[in-house]
Parts: C-alpha cells; structure tokens; sequence
C-alpha cells in the first residue's frame, strides 16, 4: 500500500528529527514536498521479484539531474549504536522497511565542502519514494540490466566522485523503472556496515 509507505516515511521524518538531528530535516508542505527526486516520477510494482520501484512520470533527457541528497530529506549516522538504537524502537514492518531504505556510503570531501558532517563512512536514509528506487547492476547486486540513473557526473567521459547528486545515463521513457548501480555507493560485500560498528 503505497499510502503506508509515505505514513512510515513521515514518521521516520519525525522521529529522526526528535531523536538523531545530525543534519537538518525539512518537513513536507503542500508546496514542497523536499523529495530527493527532481524530476517527476511515481511508485509501481517494478515486477521481477523486487518489490516497490521508482518509475519516470516523463521522459527525462540524458544528462538530467535525477536526485539529489541536498533537498534535506536525508537523515545520516555517523555510527552503528545510534543507528540500531534508532532502529530497535522503530515497529516492526517500519524498522524492516527502513533497513531496507538505508545505505552506507563513503564520502569523499571535495573542495569547498571539507568540514561537511556527511563526509567519511555515513549510514544514509532518504525519507521520500527515492528510497525505492532498485538495483539494475550487471554484478553482484543485479537484475542484469543496466542503470539509467548514475551517481556522480552528468558527463559520460567524466565519472566524477559519489556524492550526493545522481544523473540520466541515457534518455529514459516515461514509464520506465529508475534504477542505479548500488556498488557506485556501496561495496557487494558490505563490509562498510562492519566498519561503522553494525
């Protein structure tokens, strides 16, 4: 039900700014919702044993900012204990729910940005419908297609570090699952999970 989805969406909104509040956390409006996702898109059985996917609403042109973790609808750890205790008092579906939505990046300071708390090994978790968007790696992770949604740079010849911002690989048609790399971000063997303490 897609409807409990954005309730437990908004309840970990809530519960991580009362609890966690490492970063900001903005509180949807009925003029903006702070979704990580710029550009329009919906929730859909995405068939093939995965669930929930994120599909395009429109066509998006190659090269397109997809999502950003700017919007400030991401809430970060920056250590295993917070995170489980976060977790532990969570209900169950919720709490596997959101396991689930979370992943664990490196973060690479650019330039500019040394003193960002996100920098380093952080535990991420977006509060909107970009949590869903599923793995289409060719490896370890996938379905074995290839991703149309990529972390990094707009520009082919330039992979450039994952940070926060993810681009169309290619055009996508309106109706077409969104789907990302997982081991851009995140290693297949988890191990970053044992580094953080979890």
């Amino acid at each position: 039900d897609i409807e409990k989805v954005y309730q437990q969406f908004n309840e970990l909104r809530d519960k991580y700014a009362k609890e966690v509040n490492l970063v900001p956390i903005q509180q949807p409006t009925p003029d903006n919702s702070f979704s990580l996702m710029t550009v329009p898109s919906e929730i859909k059985a995405a068939g093939g044993g995965k669930g929930k996917g994120l599909f395009a609403s429109e066509m998006i042109k190659k090269g397109s900012l997809v999502m950003s973790l700017n919007a400030g609808n991401v809430g970060i750890f920056k250590d295993g204990a917070t995170w489980r205790k976060f977790v532990a008092t969570l209900p169950r579906e919720t709490a596997c729910n959101f396991i689930e939505w979370c992943w664990i990046q490196e973060i690479i300071p650019d330039e500019g940005n040394e003193d960002d708390i996100r920098n380093g090994l952080t535990i991420f978790c977006a509060f909107d419908e970009s949590s869903l968007m599923n793995a289409a790696d060719l490896g370890d992770w996938g379905y074995g297609e290839e991703a149309n949604v990529r972390c990094g740079s707009s520009d082919d010849n330039e992979e450039g570090p994952c940070r926060f911002d993810y681009y169309a690989t290619r055009d996508i048609e309106a109706g077409e699952e969104l789907t990302v790399n997982y081991d851009e971000f995140e290693d297949p063997d988890q191990h970053q999970w044992v580094l953080i303490g979890l």
